[in-house]
C-alpha cells in the first residue's frame, strides 16, 4: 500500500511505516493492528483537515486518547488519530456552576486534582484515572467504583465540542438548542417501541444511548459512549461535586452466589457510594488469608464485598449501621464475617486490596499465563449477579482457564481476566468458545457485554445477539445518519461485514501505560 501523505496545510505530526506501528501499539488491551498513519493534529483546524481528507479518500479514522481502552476501539488499519498530545486545555473551575472545561487529552486525574484545590471532585473516575483521558472517558461512558452512588460519566457531562464526520466543528449541550442533524434523526427513527425491552442494568456502555437520548432530548447523551463513531470530541464541560466530610468502609464475607445477589440488590438502598467485590480465586491468588485482620473474613469466603459510604459523620454512621450484622434483612448475622472502619489510613489499606489486581496479573504473566481481556466488562442485573458468576465459573473451568475476577457488585458489572497459556496449541479455540458461551449467558440473564469500557471491535460482532435485531437496526440507523460514508471508527459498535471479534487478538504482558 502506497504511503498516505498529510493533507495540505497540516501542521501536526504524521507518522507512517514502522513509526506509525510502534506509536499505535501503545495500548492497554490485548489487541494489535497496523495503521497506515499515526497522526497528531496540532489543533482543531488540523483535525478538520484530516477528517475532510479521510472522507474524500475513504480512509478510516480511528480516534484515540491515552490508549487505555481494552476492546480494540483505539486501533485500526487506517489513520490512528491521537488527541492526547494537543488537546490539553483546562479552564479554571467555575465555582458557581461547579464545572470545568477540559480538552480531550487531559487526564481524569488532572481534572480531579484541579477540582480538589477548590474542595470539589469528579466522582465517576475509573481506576485508570492517572492515565485515561477525558476524551476516552466520554467516548466510552466510563465509570469507576463510586459510580455505584454517583452514576457513570454521562451524568457529569454538561456539553461536548468537536468535529463531525464532515470535518466541521460542532457543539452539543450546555443549554444550546438541539442541532438540525438531531432533529432529522428523530424523524428517521421509528416512533414505535421495539418488541424487546432495553436491558434492565444499572449501567451500560454498549450500543448507542438511545434510552438516555430519547428520555432527555439532550444530544450530548447520544454522543457520550459513541466511541468516536459519530464525531470526534475535542473538549467537554464536566460537572463537579463537593468532597465529602467523612468516609466509612465495610467489608463483608459472602459465602454463596445467592448471598452475592442479595447483597448486590440490598446495597442500592443503603446509601453506599461504592459496592465492590473480589472473587474467590482473587482472594486465593492474593493470599489474603495470610492477613491476620482479614483471615476470618476470607476463610471459606465465596467473595468479599467492599461497601463505602461518604457524607456527613451522621450519614456515614447511618450507612455503616444499615449494613451491620443482625440488622433486619441483612444477609448475615455473623459478626466475624464483617469489619468496618472510618479511619482514613485503614480505609486506604482496605481499598488497596481491590488494587492488587494489576500486580497479581503481572505476577501470573511471569509464570507464562497472560491475562487476556476478552470477556472483561460484562454487566447483568444485580439480582442475577450470582447466577452470572456461577455460570462464568463453569464456562472457564470447562475451557481450562483460571481467572482473576473482581468488579462492581452493586452494578452487576464484572471484570474477568482469564489467564491464558498462549504456548498451548489450542488457546485461541478455547478463547473463542468462552467468548461465545459467555455471550449466550449474558444475553440470557438480560445483560450486555460492556458496562463501562465500550464495545470496541471485540464486542461489535456480538451486538445483535445481545440486543436483538430491532435495537441493532436502530443503532445502525444512528451510525449511518451521522457518518454516512463510514469513515469514523468503522467496525466499532456496528460491525463490518464478516468481522471477527478476535481479529488482532495478541495476548502479551501489560506494557502500557508505563
Amino acid at each position: 500500500m502506497k504511503p498516505l501523505p498529510p493533507p495540505s496545510g497540516f501542521r501536526g505530526t504524521w507518522h507512517t511505516g514502522d513509526r506509525a506501528r510502534s506509536s499505535a501499539s501503545r495500548v492497554s488491551g490485548p489487541f494489535r493492528a497496523t495503521p497506515r498513519v499515526y497522526a497528531v493534529p496540532s489543533d482543531l483546524d488540523d483535525l478538520g483537515r484530516i477528517v475532510r481528507m479521510a472522507r474524500s479518500e475513504g480512509v478510516p479514522l480511528v480516534p484515540r486518547g491515552a490508549g487505555t481502552g481494552m476492546p480494540g476501539g483505539n486501533l485500526g488499519a487506517g489513520i490512528v488519530l491521537s488527541l492526547a498530545e494537543s488537546f490539553q486545555q483546562l479552564s479554571p473551575v467555575d465555582l458557581e456552576a461547579r464545572s470545568v472545561r477540559a480538552g480531550a487529552g487531559v487526564s481524569g486525574a488532572r481534572v480531579d486534582e484541579v477540582a480538589r484545590a477548590h474542595g470539589l471532585t469528579l466522582p465517576p473516575l475509573p481506576s485508570s484515572a492517572r492515565w485515561c483521558s477525558v476524551g476516552g472517558m466520554v467516548a466510552n461512558n466510563a465509570a469507576g467504583a463510586r459510580s455505584f452512588g454517583y452514576g457513570a460519566i454521562h451524568r457529569w457531562v454538561r456539553g461536548v465540542e468537536g468535529v463531525d464526520a464532515s470535518g466541521e466543528p460542532f457543539a452539543l449541550g450546555g443549554g444550546r438548542p438541539k442541532p438540525p442533524s438531531f432533529e432529522a434523526l428523530d424523524d428517521r427513527l421509528p416512533s414505535r417501541a421495539p418488541a424487546s425491552s432495553w436491558p434492565d442494568v444499572r449501567k451500560n456502555s454498549s450500543g448507542y444511548a438511545l434510552d438516555r437520548y430519547q428520555a432527555s432530548g439532550d444530544p450530548t447523551q447520544l454522543f457520550i459512549g459513541s466511541e468516536g463513531t459519530l464525531g470526534i470530541m475535542t473538549e467537554a464541560e464536566l460537572l463537579l461535586h463537593p468532597i465529602a466530610e467523612q468516609r466509612g468502609l465495610r467489608l463483608i464475607s459472602v459465602r454463596s452466589a445467592r448471598e452475592a445477589s442479595e447483597l448486590a440488590v440490598e446495597a442500592a438502598g443503603t446509601g453506599a457510594v461504592a459496592c465492590e467485590f473480589l472473587g474467590h480465586r482473587f482472594l486465593e491468588i492474593a493470599r489474603l488469608a495470610d492477613d491476620a485482620a482479614l483471615a476470618p473474613l476470607v476463610r471459606d469466603a465465596w467473595a468479599l464485598f467492599l461497601l463505602e459510604f461518604e457524607g456527613t459523620a451522621d450519614e456515614v454512621a447511618e450507612g455503616l449501621e444499615a449494613t451491620a450484622p443482625g440488622r433486619p434483612g441483612r444477609t448475615t448475622d455473623d459478626t466475624a464475617r464483617t469489619i468496618h472502619t472510618t479511619e482514613p489510613d485503614e480505609i486506604e489499606r482496605l481499598w488497596s486490596l481491590r488494587r492488587r489486581a494489576s500486580p497479581l496479573i503481572a505476577r501470573e504473566a511471569e509464570r507464562g499465563r497472560i491475562s487476556t481481556q476478552f470477556i472483561e466488562d460484562c454487566v447483568v442485573p444485580p439480582a442475577r449477579l450470582g447466577e452470572y458468576l456461577v455460570g462464568l465459573d463453569e464456562i472457564l473451568a470447562s475451557a481450562g482457564f483460571d481467572a482473576v475476577i473482581f468488579g462492581h457488585a452493586g452494578d452487576g458489572n464484572v471484570h474477568v481476566n482469564p489467564l491464558v497459556d498462549v504456548e498451548s496449541s489450542d488457546w485461541r479455540v478455547r478463547v473463542r468458545t468462552v467468548l461465545d458461551e459467555t455471550t449466550t449467558l449474558v444475553a440470557g440473564l438480560g445483560g450486555t457485554m460492556a458496562g463501562e469500557h465500550g464495545d470496541g471491535r471485540l464486542r461489535a460482532p456480538l451486538l445483535e445477539r445481545i440486543w436483538g435485531a430491532e435495537w441493532f437496526h436502530r443503532f445502525r440507523q444512528v451510525k449511518d445518519h451521522f457518518d454516512p460514508r463510514g469513515v469514523l471508527n468503522p467496525g466499532v459498535i456496528i460491525p463490518l461485514p464478516g468481522q471477527d471479534p478476535l481479529d488482532g487478538l495478541h495476548p502479551r504482558k501489560r506494557s502500557w501505560p508505563t
